[in-house]
C-alpha cells in the first residue's frame, strides 16, 4: 500500500470515527433528556398522589389510592401482563363507586412507576412482591382483588395460597389458565434498549386511549407508559406467560372466598360484536377491514364466545363459590361501559356484606 492509499485510509478511518462518535453524542443526549424528563414527571406524579413501597428490597412497587380512606373495603388491581396504565382505565368506572371502597392501583415490576427487576417474574415472585410491597405501605389485609385479564391468574394464585387475606375477587374481563393465552411475541434486547435510550419519547409513542377521556388522565398514562415502554421484568412476564398459567392451574385450591367473574367475550350478537370492534377502532391501529371480513368476524367471535363460556365453567367451579357475568364487549369493558361494570362491582361489594 503507497502513501496516497493509506493516506485515503487514514482519512475513511477517521470520518468513521468522528460519525461514531457523534452517533454516540447523540444517543447519549437522548438518553439524559429521557432521564431527565422521566425523573420530572415522576415528581409530578407523586405530587398527585404515586407513592413507592418496596417489594424485595431490589425494587419498588408504585402505586396510588383512590376513593374514601377510611371504607369498608381495600380493592387492589392487579393489572394486564405489560399494563403500565391501570389506575388511569380505572377511573371512569370508579367514580361511580362513590365512598364504598378504597381503590388501590399498584403497578408490579417494571411497570408505571415501579422500579425494574431482572427476576424472573413468575407467579410466585409477582404475588410476593403485591404481598410485601402491601405490607410496607401499611395496606393490610383483608382485601377485595380486582384483577383485569391476565391479572386474573395472579389473583387466582394468591386467594388460594393466602385466602386469609383475601375478602373477595372481581375478575374483570378475566380469563382461564386453562385457554389458549393469545399469541403475542415478546419484545427483544433492542425494543428494549431502544426504550431506555428514549426513542418511544422522541417518536411521540403514548398508549391508545379513548379519545373521551379526559385529558389530565390522557397525560398521566402518557407518563406511566414512556417512564416503562419495556423493560425487563416485562419481557420476563411474557416469556413466562405459559408457565406462570401452568403454575396457576396447579396452585388452585377450591375455597368459599366470594368471587365475581365478568366474561365480556360471550358475544351472542353480531351487532354487540360490531359495538365493541367500531369502539376499538375508534382510538386503536387496526388492520382495515371490508364488512364483508369483519361480518366473518363477528361470527367467528360468536363461535368462540360460545366456547370460552363452556370452558370457563370447569375453572370458576375449582375457583369456588363463582357468580359469573356476561358483559359483552371490548376486553377493556371498563372503559367502554364503565357504569356498567360499576354496577356490577357494586353489587358484589354488597353482597359481601351480608356473608
Amino acid at each position: 500500500m503507497n502513501k496516497a492509499q493509506r493516506r485515503r485510509c487514514r482519512i475513511v478511518l477517521t470520518v468513521l470515527l468522528s460519525l461514531l462518535a457523534v452517533c454516540a453524542l447523540l444517543l447519549a443526549a437522548l438518553h439524559i433528556w429521557h432521564t431527565s424528563r422521566c425523573r420530572k414527571e415522576s415528581a409530578l406524579l407523586q405530587a398527585e398522589g404515586y407513592q413507592f413501597a418496596v417489594a424485595d428490597g431490589s425494587h419498588a412497587l408504585s402505586y396510588c389510592r383512590a376513593g374514601a380512606e377510611n371504607a369498608k373495603h381495600i380493592l387492589i388491581t392487579i393489572a394486564d401482563t405489560g399494563e403500565n396504565d391501570l389506575s388511569v382505565q380505572l377511573a371512569p368506572m370508579t367514580e361511580y363507586l362513590g365512598d364504598n371502597a378504597m381503590i388501590v392501583c399498584i403497578d408490579r415490576a417494571g411497570c408505571g412507576l415501579s422500579g425494574d427487576s431482572s427476576q424472573p417474574q413468575t407467579a410466585a415472585q409477582i404475588v410476593s412482591d403485591y404481598r410485601t410491597a402491601l405490607r410496607n405501605a401499611n395496606i393490610q389485609p383483608p382485601y377485595v382483588l380486582l384483577p383485569h385479564s391476565e391479572g386474573g391468574l395472579y389473583a387466582a394464585y394468591w386467594e388460594s395460597l393466602f385466602p386469609e387475606e383475601i375478602e373477595g375477587v372481581f375478575f374483570l374481563s378475566g380469563t382461564s389458565p386453562e385457554l389458549p393465552a393469545e399469541d403475542a411475541e415478546p419484545a427483544g434486547a433492542f425494543d428494549r434498549l431502544t426504550a431506555w435510550l428514549g426513542f418511544d419519547r422522541l417518536a411521540g409513542n403514548q398508549p391508545a386511549l379513548p379519545a373521551d377521556l379526559p385529558p389530565a388522565l390522557r397525560e398521566t398514562a402518557k407518563m406511566l407508559y414512556l417512564h416503562s415502554s419495556v423493560t425487563a421484568a416485562q419481557i420476563s412476564e411474557r416469556k413466562l406467560l405459559a408457565e406462570n398459567r401452568a403454575a396457576v392451574s396447579e396452585s388452585i385450591v377450591t375455597n368459599d372466598i366470594p368471587k365475581a367473574f365478568v366474561n365480556t367475550a360471550a358475544f351472542q350478537k353480531t351487532a354487540d360484536w360490531l359495538e365493541a370492534d367500531n369502539w376499538e377502532r375508534s382510538f386503536m391501529q387496526m388492520p382495515d377491514l371490508s364488512d364483508e371480513e369483519r361480518a366473518a368476524c363477528a361470527v367467528r367471535a360468536i363461535e368462540s364466545g360460545k366456547q370460552s363460556a363452556d370452558a370457563l365453567r370447569p375453572y370458576l367451579d375449582r375457583l369456588g363459590n363463582c357468580q359469573y357475568y356476561e358483559l359483552t364487549g371490548s376486553r377493556y369493558i371498563h372503559m367502554q361501559k364503565p357504569m356498567q361494570c360499576a354496577v356490577l362491582l357494586s353489587q358484589f361489594l354488597a353482597s359481601l356484606e351480608t356473608e
